[in-house]
């Protein structure tokens, strides 16, 4: 159902892509009369019992009772084998030599009207593709448009990339929705058509026999060969599909790249080199925070810059809290660390600021100056994370998710998105 909704909901005008779901719309509307008016048309022109028509028709001539098999033909309206055949018995009355030229003649007028408007079910199936392979390319093109982007963070690409991504597949869905139906329906229409035409030259042979005896009729003769032979082909194009799978099998190889852009990035650890200048005195011009977090079976440990007392081995800064890591106090620390490595950046241009400043204040303050210009503490949005044997994958998803931000009543703020991981990681 929910499949189901999502793709109702592309019809909204504030979709990307709704002009090409209304217009496809329309187009199965379009497709929907054309093949109820078929349905009708050819039911009201072949509904006749041929075999009783043709045994009474057969018994009328042998007696010399053509007016009585006129008037019966005449009784069948527009059906096509009594106006075929009628035509013939009408002109035996008066020039018999001209039977089956008025025959023919009857059936150049008749066969017409089965087909008319045949062509337009195909051509709507094929319009239907095609207009969804534009929706299709139009999908990509916003796909590819948001990839292209540099000052777009990745949750935003990876929800742009999805809007493409849908534009693209629901049009393709109803094109498809709409084609196939086309493509069915024509064929048993066209199959129905042909078995009235082979209907009509078989039992016309037999009326000829009966009303000319004395001349030949070739085996092969049929009353239908001399209607015009349309010169377009008629026949559902199968070209739309085969276009359709070239411009996916690219998306499914991009695929990756998208995947690539929702996901966390993850870097191999860089070699540390480790100031150990501590958090007093002025920061030397190149220093790094060259921030890391230890995961063990007892809890965590943190390094950094500002970090004067070493923890050793055996000691654990943020222990186990009921026999479970403590996510929220690692969260914290990290939020402390990012609040003074951004008070040592911003006081490169606001001096003044207070040391209890709120970490989200720094964080805004920090999206609005420029400091590629400050060379020191290049890494502060970089962490690397380094997981003792045997630890579980899920921990380190949640550390990385303690590391990329903080959330607090005065508001959000990002600490360290790029995540270098190494260590031995179990299921």
């Amino acid at each position: 159902m929910d499949t189901f909704r999502e793709f109702l909901i592309s019809f909204r005008p504030e979709q990307s892509g709704f002009f090409f779901m209304w217009i496809l719309a329309g187009l199965a509307f379009a497709a929907l009369c054309f093949m109820i008016e078929r349905w009708v048309s050819i039911n009201n022109r072949s509904n006749v019992d041929a075999p009783r028509l043709i045994e009474k028709l057969l018994s009328l001539v042998k007696e010399s009772r053509s007016d009585e098999a006129v008037a019966l033909c005449a009784s069948g309206g527009q059906r096509a084998l009594p106006r075929v055949l009628g035509a013939g018995i009408k002109r035996a009355q008066t020039v018999p030599e001209m039977i089956r030229s008025a025959m023919e003649e009857e059936s150049l007028h008749i066969i017409p009207q089965l087909e008319k408007r045949l062509n337009l079910i195909a051509t709507c199936g094929n319009i239907a593709t095609l207009i969804g392979l534009m929706g299709t390319i139009y999908g990509l093109i916003l796909a590819f448009a948001a990839v292209a982007q540099p000052d777009v963070s990745p949750v935003e690409k990876s929800s742009m990339l999805a809007v493409g991504i849908s534009a693209a597949m629901n049009t393709t869905l109803l094109g498809l929705i709409i084609a196939v139906p086309c493509v069915l329906v024509y064929s048993i229409f066209r199959s129905k058509v042909d078995s009235v035409i082979a209907e009509v030259d078989r039992y016309s042979v037999a009326l000829i026999k009966a009303l000319t005896p004395a001349q030949t009729v070739q085996k092969s003769y049929r009353i239908s060969d001399r209607r015009v032979k349309e010169e377009v082909e008629t026949e559902p194009n199968m070209v739309p599909f085969m276009n359709l799978m070239v411009v996916l099998i690219p998306l499914l190889l991009s695929s990756s790249e998208f995947v690539k852009i929702g996901m966390i990035e993850i870097k191999l650890p860089e070699s540390s080199q480790g100031e150990g200048a501590g958090g007093a005195g002025e920061i030397a011009g190149d220093a790094k925070l060259d921030l890391g977090i230890v995961i063990t079976s007892k809890g965590f440990n943190l390094f950094h810059y500002f970090k004067q007392d070493q923890t050793s081995k055996d000691q654990i800064e943020i222990p186990l809290k009921d026999d479970a890591y403590d996510f929220a106090a690692l969260n914290q620390k990290l939020a402390e660390v990012k609040q003074k490595v951004l008070l040592q950046i911003l006081r490169t241009a606001k001096p003044d600021i207070p040391d209890n400043a709120d970490l989200v204040q720094l964080y805004s303050a920090y999206l609005g100056h420029d400091f590629s210009s400050v060379n020191f503490f290049k890494d502060h949005e970089s962490i690397k994370i380094v997981a003792d044997d045997k630890i579980k994958y899920q921990t380190v998803i949640s550390v990385m998710d303690a590391a990329r931000g903080i959330s607090t009543p005065a508001g959000n703020a990002t600490m360290f998105p790029n995540v270098s991981i190494a260590g031995g990681l179990v299921q």
